[in-house]
């Protein structure tokens, strides 16, 4: 079980009593000195939990004596941070430019048309989330590469990408199981 796991519901919610106790930990003289700590919580919830609610962000806000609106706008400006709890499966897609002169987009077109998720989207029954990333996975020689969970692919084809999500569900299902 990952640290993020060990808090989280089977729904993906998040556990307020834990996040007040994180951010009982950020304390501040002045208001400037708590606007400065803001992105920090924010960015300690979104490390603990793989996200940060609503209620979460709101908790933020009244801790840190600012407004929801301030701290949802940080929330949804900066990309590292999710509003959504991420799928049970988390997918790195490099589309770097190796990945991309070597089909990358095939692979983006598919997951659109086959699972209906684009970048930083959850398939509906919340088995995959895929982050395209658009800098370097850092093992060209096999473009095109994914990351999916721990584990790397690479020289992916549409047909072996659905074969290694197929086989990263089954694992999961499997362990779930036992």
């Amino acid at each position: 079980m990952s640290h993020a796991e060990s808090h989280t519901s089977p729904h993906g919610e998040i556990d307020l009593n834990v996040v007040r106790e994180m951010l009982s930990h950020f304390t501040y003289q002045d208001h400037q000195e708590a606007q400065e700590l803001i992105l920090s919580a924010l960015q300690e919830i979104n490390e603990h939990f793989g996200w940060v609610s609503m209620e979460a962000a709101e908790l933020v806000a009244d801790h840190l004596g600012t407004t929801a609106t301030r701290v949802y706008g940080l929330l949804t400006f900066y990309a590292d941070f999710r509003t959504q709890p991420r799928g049970k499966n988390f997918m790195l897609l490099c589309h770097g430019m190796s990945c991309y002169v070597m089909g990358s987009n095939k692979l983006i077109e598919e997951l659109q048309v086959n699972y209906g998720i684009g970048d930083g989207d959850t398939t509906a029954d919340g088995e995959l989330t895929v982050q395209v990333v658009n800098g370097c996975l850092g093992i060209c020689d096999c473009a095109p590469v994914a990351k999916l969970g721990d584990e790397f692919h690479g020289n992916l084809t549409v047909d072996s990408l659905n074969e290694a999500i197929r086989n990263a569900i089954a694992a999961r299902s499997a362990v779930a199981v036992s």
